[in-house]
């Protein structure tokens, strides 16, 4: 089973760079955020009405998963705005597969191996080289893409908590993405002109939303059979893909150093998987 689970995770790794893309990409990303989360809620919502609840101990995962979650869309508009995809995208997702490891260490008792360890260091180190764009992130830039990376490892521990809990990995998932329903009135709430969602953004706003729920949906099931560090770790290699699409639609450019930090990552892989 873990050979299937690293499989489904590296697919989904391509669906997270994908639509992170067309967030990027977007001309208007708080209405676009808005209709993905949208979408994204009212599936949930409805996937979650005919499972059973996860177990009570899971919800106050899913409370805090749900506030991290809102934490960090908030700060990838912030991100895309101050700099691009191909620079506040690695360094956000660079930091987290370490974070997560000590966090799945600390709180879930989880004893990665030595090849797994250095395997997450080689994968950390090339994402976080990959940022090495033309349009070189400024300090704030650069804060606010590690701010980034800390939520993304805090969410990714307290589901991975949540999931051992809940008993059921879709219950979980579903009822998470069901609080993306509170993103639109934050938006709102934060002046974001996003009281009319354009109707021309909901196609791939919706899209976008269904790529992000299945595509986390296999991290957390993968969570079951392997290790959180090691399921952030593979999932970040989503920056290979965010790379090559930041080169052939976003128009940004595309380094030598750029090639040796892929080949870091792919060494990287090489080592969990053969461990795992």
């Amino acid at each position: 089973m873990h050979g299937y689970a690293i499989a489904l995770v590296l697919l989904a790794a391509i669906l997270h760079a994908t639509w992170n893309a067309q967030l990027k990409a977007g001309e208007d990303r708080p209405q676009f955020m808005a209709g993905m989360s949208l979408v994204m809620g009212i599936m949930a919502l409805l996937c979650a009405l005919s499972l059973p609840e996860p177990a009570k101990t899971s919800w106050s995962c899913v409370a805090w998963s749900g506030v991290l979650h809102i934490i960090y869309n908030l700060l990838l508009l912030q991100n895309y705005k101050l700099t691009e995809f191909g620079s506040a995208y690695p360094i956000a997702r660079g930091i987290s597969p370490i974070l997560v490891t000590l966090g799945g260490f600390f709180f879930m008792h989880q004893k990665p191996t030595s090849s797994t360890v250095a395997g997450v260091v080689l994968i950390s180190a090339g994402i976080v080289s990959l940022a090495t764009g033309t349009a070189k992130p400024g300090v704030f830039a650069t804060l606010s893409a590690l701010a980034t990376g800390v939520v993304i490892a805090s969410y990714t521990v307290v589901d991975g908590m949540g999931v051992q809990r809940a008993q059921n990995a879709a219950s979980y998932t579903v009822w998470v993405f069901a609080t993306y329903l509170l993103m639109p009135l934050v938006l709102i709430l934060l002046r974001f002109d996003v009281r009319t969602i354009k109707p021309q953004l909901l196609p791939k706003a919706a899209g976008a939303g269904i790529l992000s729920l299945v595509a986390y949906g296999v991290v957390l099931w993968a969570t079951h059979y392997v290790d959180v560090g090691i399921v952030s770790a593979l999932r970040e290699t989503s920056v290979l893909w965010a790379i090559l699409i930041s080169l052939m639609f976003l128009k940004e450019t595309f380094t030598w150093p750029r090639i040796i930090s892929a080949v870091m990552i792919s060494g990287g892989v090489a080592l969990i998987v053969r461990t795992n």
